[in-house]
């Protein structure tokens, strides 16, 4: 940073004059940029290679700057041969006028105290902890701030987003660079927490956040927005490592910036996959089933054919019911079968099984056993759902109140707990405490149990008594 500090109107940030990006302060083409974080460098050899693609993307796409939103190494220790690979495409993009802007997350907090391999090149700014920096600059005619800090610890619990907020600086456009969870997003620790007011109440032009694997775009007014890019490249089939993952391209339009653009770097994918077999008439055709919508889902999620893994859910009524459920217990026999009928390059990492045998409600809720009598109570509290109360008993005994929904779900649970016993209760704990899950959802997992365990699944079954 060989360049004299700008004067401010402000105490909150130390701010850097960078000079011009380009070499003609005439030229009135839009600012542009990549946005980037959590690539997570160190945790796989593709992680890697996804990098490599993203310095190919920021040429290809003749950008000004690249910014990444924090966590670029996987640990705090930051591997040698990371750190040399990071380096090296580093060097690529400031060799072509390209700077760069790095601000630390909780994977690479700034007090890790680990040992560089060597000075960052000349172009490459990082963020340090404490007060947010900014650095202003001229891409043409435009003048911009791009302000940002670090993460101190790996448990950052400041509010950094209302720290760069309150900084103050003329420019025609701001991008501020942040590790952050907006709203405490699910699926990641709530580090650096901060709320949507905060992102919209400031005068940033667009949020470059890190953090959360799912890549979200959200519009402000006036042409303002904030964003996660994502990760790199998915490591995993849980579901925030899942779909295609890459860099957000965005580029100036009028006062603001125009929606950002998604381009992939992965080099691999990983997904999740959906596989309904209701009505399959036999085991074969419950698998060509399966194997022609997970064709359709790779496919559609990976034109380009990339390695992908796949984890399977396949739920759906049908008479192959068990036949299925003795496949999936016999070493893996189901993955096999059905991956010899997938792409190539398809690797499957899991199978699970929700089917059940096919039934006719009617005839079952008629039956004057246990089964009819619980479905005729199940539809009894699907209508006091539906009316906005978990029984009539609850409705009475809080008529001052009303009834919020969670409560509504709660009594509902409590009544099919004593109809049908324990299992109800089993059955949806996780889900109501993630707030995953409605009455009705909630209703139909209780039949659904009840069918499975109750119900015959032959008509020579029927004419016999229910245990």
């Amino acid at each position: 940073m060989a360049s004299d500090p700008a004067t401010s109107n402000t105490a909150l940030a130390v701010i850097t004059d960078l000079g011009s990006l380009r070499a003609d302060d005439a030229d009135d083409g839009p600012v542009r940029f990549l946005h980037s974080s959590d690539l997570h460098l160190g945790s796989a050899d593709a992680a890697l290679q996804a990098f490599e693609n993203l310095v190919a993307v920021a040429l290809k796409r003749s950008v000004d700057l690249v910014v990444f939103g924090g966590d670029v190494y996987d640990t705090a220790e930051r591997s040698a041969f990371g750190q040399l690979k990071f380096q090296n495409g580093l060097r690529t993009l400031t060799r072509e006028g390209i700077r760069v802007f790095i601000a630390h997350g909780n994977h690479d907090p700034v007090q890790a105290g680990f040992t560089p391999v060597a000075p960052m090149p000349d172009g490459v700014y990082t963020f340090t902890e404490g007060l947010p920096q900014t650095f202003l600059m001229k891409v043409g005619r435009t003048r911009l701030a791009v302000t940002g800090v670090s993460f101190a610890t790996q448990s950052e619990e400041t509010n950094l987003v209302e720290k760069i907020a309150a900084t103050r600086v003329a420019a025609d456009l701001r991008i501020a660079v942040v590790h952050a969870n907006v709203e405490g997003l699910p699926g990641h620790d709530n580090y650096a927490g901060c709320s949507r007011e905060d992102l919209s109440n400031s005068d940033i032009h667009y949020w470059a956040l890190g953090h959360i694997h799912d890549r979200t775009v959200t519009p402000m007014p006036a042409g303002r927005w904030w964003a996660y890019p994502g990760n790199l490249q998915g490591r995993s089939t849980k579901a925030t490592e899942c779909g295609p993952k890459g860099v957000l391209i965005v580029e100036s339009l009028g006062a603001g910036f125009a929606e950002p653009e998604f381009v992939a770097c992965d080099i691999s994918r990983f997904l999740r996959v959906q596989a309904d077999v209701t009505g399959a008439e036999d085991l074969a055709a419950a698998v060509d089933q399966m194997s022609e919508q997970t064709t359709r889902a790779i496919k559609q999620d990976n034109p380009l054919d990339l390695p992908t893994v796949i984890r399977v859910a396949v739920s759906g009524a049908t008479v192959a019911h068990s036949g299925l459920q003795t496949l999936v217990k016999d070493e893996g026999k189901l993955a096999e079968l059905l991956l010899a009928l997938l792409p190539a390059n398809t690797t499957i990492k899991s199978i699970a099984l929700d089917t059940s045998i096919p039934y006719d409600r009617s005839s079952l809720a008629a039956r004057p056993d246990v089964v009819g009598a619980v479905l005729t109570k199940l539809d009894e509290l699907r209508v006091a759902a539906t009316l906005g109360s978990a029984t009539p008993e609850y409705e009475t005994e809080n008529a001052s109140v009303g009834p919020a929904p969670s409560t509504i779900l709660n009594g509902l649970i409590e009544q099919a707990a004593r109809t049908i016993g324990s299992p109800a209760r089993t059955l949806t704990e996780k889900s109501v405490s993630l707030g995953a899950i409605s009455a009705g959802e909630f209703l139909d997992q209780v039949e659904r149990l009840l069918i499975d365990r109750l119900a015959p699944s032959t008509e020579d079954e029927a004419e016999g008594v229910v245990q």
